[in-house]
């Protein structure tokens, strides 16, 4: 699949790059847009549907999973253990949360503080006695991330879950140097660690329900520095799920690589003929992403046009 890599402040930088293909609204710097999957999170959770919808981050504060209403939650790659001390700490929490402070940065804080120890005691607690259906490993960072990600799906009906965001991320692909052992050794990792991923989510039998995206910041200029490549625009990516009509290439591959050529924006950095809403609006209308809400969720869909830049659900997914 080409998409394009959005962006239209800091080309080259991998800040603005990164907020760009996670909000999904690249002409406003910084993230006051929140995420594109919590901004689809929020639509889901509201009329007509109103789906139990979470949403949650294995790698961090990143932005694409916080929504407006729809609030991200934070799950480590080691797992959650809940609030060690809870019990001790119990009263002094509910003093500390319960004060009026007459100053709404000090409120978005103590809310913010007692939302996070409940939802970390509550996930700690449905966590607990999860446990997975084949053997899985954990030897890699995405290992541990997809562990984590199994858990939870596997907990969907302790938690009520009608639709769940998840947020993986793994870094280590800009090779400017050493580019033909590391490219390797990256593919090789997420092969393995999508293999025990996608086996246990058939084994639970949820594997038509899950759908896996990936995106970067950047694409690699197709000639090379020397001993690597240096950061681009256009690229191409893959989806994966047990719903979809897959073995096919979406949208459409350079008609040329030579240099020079009328997508080259000079050392192969090709300029790209579509947006990661390509790819995102049909996967959100699968997860049930109402017409009248698409504007909302994805704030530059009007940008495109929708018949030739836009994937149609029903070519991409079975049902």
């Amino acid at each position: 699949m080409t998409t394009a890599h959005s962006a239209a402040v800091g080309f080259f930088s991998h800040s603005d790059q990164q907020n760009a293909a996670q909000t999904l609204k690249c002409q406003e710097m910084g993230t006051a847009s929140r995420g594109a999957g919590g901004r689809v999170a929020d639509a889901l959770a509201a009329d007509p549907h109103n789906f139990k919808t979470t949403s949650f981050s294995l790698a961090g504060a990143a932005i694409w999973p916080q929504g407006v209403l729809t609030q991200r939650e934070i799950v480590d790659q080691r797992g959650n253990q809940g609030f060690h001390g809870y019990e001790r700490w119990r009263d002094t929490i509910a003093n500390i949360t319960m004060q009026r402070h007459g100053n709404v940065y000090s409120e978005a804080f103590s809310q913010a503080f007692l939302d996070s120890i409940e939802i970390t005691q509550t996930l700690g607690r449905i966590l607990k006695g999860v446990e997975l259906k084949t053997e899985y490993r954990k030897n890699s960072q995405l290992q541990r991330q997809l562990y984590e990600v199994a858990r939870l799906i596997s907990s969907r009906e302790g938690r009520g879950a009608e639709r769940d965001f998840f947020f993986v991320s793994i870094g280590g692909w800009d090779m400017h140097s050493n580019m033909k052992v590391s490219l390797a050794n990256k593919f090789q990792g997420i092969d393995e660690a999508l293999k025990d991923f996608v086996a246990e989510m058939k084994v639970q039998g949820v594997w038509e329900s899950v759908i896996l995206a990936t995106e970067s910041e950047f694409a690699r200029t197709l000639d090379s520095n020397g001993d690597g490549s240096d950061h681009a625009w256009a690229g191409n990516h893959f989806i994966i799920g047990g719903d979809l009509k897959g073995k096919r290439v979406f949208n459409s591959f350079p008609p040329s690589l030579k240099a020079g050529n009328d997508h080259d924006l000079g050392r192969g950095r090709l300029i790209p003929d579509y947006p990661w809403e390509s790819m995102m609006v049909p996967i959100a209308e699968w997860m049930g992403l109402e017409p009248s809400q698409r504007l909302t969720s994805f704030p530059n869909v009007d940008r495109f046009n929708a018949s030739s830049h836009l994937i149609a659900r029903q070519d991409l997914f079975r049902s």
